[in-house]
């Protein structure tokens, strides 16, 4: 690899976050809250670019092949740790990215139809255990923050789910409501409207302990399941080998972000929290102990892209 020349007054240019997902999803919408902060600390345009497609691999791979130079980013979520041990095609490993800083952290919600048969975890699990394979969930796809869980779930719980993946949630959820699935899981940011009037009923949360957003959901791990402790991340990363001077100042720019009274109630309202995790070294050990936990998984359960 090319040593590249320091820059001594970086950034000295734009700054681009590439986006590997449509606008208005959680993970773009973190982007583009903090992009607009951090600009203003920069002093420099901080841009956030949508490429879509390939389950955000053409995203990963355009930025994992950029300059190593601070100035082209990527805005994800855990899928990012997940992806190259689910498909072998993927292009890329973990340690081909700097790892920057957390944005915001949000729960996981397992919900059922509102109007359906379960009332709570226990129904669900009973029912699955009677009727193996017949109690069906949706998720955004082989190897999403609603998949991986769900299996997590299924091998603690001793049951098997029939998995039906989907473009992204946003597509499972219609199918959820009308009952052609027993349930699915997902941020709350993706399903608040539906949990507000009812539509969806909330059975688990993914926390240690209970949202105060949602104070009636019991937690996975009061109800017996631990392993399904998990919250949904987004962070920044950047090319490996991005020079530390670089990597210290977008740092202390998504610190900056964090800090904004402006953002934190942003956030607050499409249920996102700032993230508690706060220096580039404290995240490279979320992607070091996520990619650990779901690699033995996805091996385990022998979990393969088509």
């Amino acid at each position: 690899m090319p040593v590249l020349a320091q820059d001594p007054a970086f950034p000295s240019r734009q700054i681009r976050i590439v986006v590997g997902t449509v606008a208005g999803t959680l993970v773009d919408q973190s982007a583009r809250y903090y992009a607009e902060k951090m600009s203003v600390f920069l002093k420099q345009p901080v841009v956030v670019e949508n490429v879509s497609g390939a389950s955000s691999l053409l995203a990963i791979r355009q930025v994992m092949k950029a300059p190593a130079d601070g100035y082209t980013l990527l805005a994800a979520a855990n899928t990012l740790v997940t992806v190259p041990h689910v498909n072998p095609r993927a292009g890329y490993a973990v340690s081909d990215f700097t790892a920057i800083g957390e944005m915001v952290r949000s729960p996981s919600l397992l919900v059922t139809r509102g109007a359906g048969p379960y009332r709570t975890l226990a129904e669900l699990i009973a029912a699955a255990r009677k009727s193996p394979g017949q109690v069906s969930y949706g998720s955004a796809g082989i190897g999403a923050t609603n998949h991986l869980p769900v299996e997590l779930l299924a091998r603690q719980a001793g049951v098997s789910f029939t998995h039906v993946p989907y473009k992204g949630i946003g597509a499972a959820l219609p199918d959820a409501v009308a009952g052609r699935l027993s349930f699915v899981m997902g941020a709350a940011t993706s399903m608040a409207e539906l949990l507000k009037s009812g539509t969806l009923r909330p059975l688990a949360i993914s926390l240690n302990r209970r949202s105060p957003k949602f104070p009636d959901v019991p937690t996975f791990r009061e109800l017996g399941y631990p392993d399904v402790t998990f919250e949904v991340w987004v962070g920044v990363v950047g090319p490996a080998g991005i020079p530390a001077a670089a990597k210290s100042r977008l740092a202390e720019a998504m610190a900056f972000a964090r800090a904004d009274h402006d953002i934190i109630r942003r956030l607050d309202a499409v249920g996102q929290e700032i993230s508690p995790v706060r220096t580039p070294e404290q995240f490279a050990g979320v992607l070091r102990t996520d990619e650990d936990k779901f690699r033995k998984l996805i091996r385990d359960a022998n979990i393969i892209a088509d």
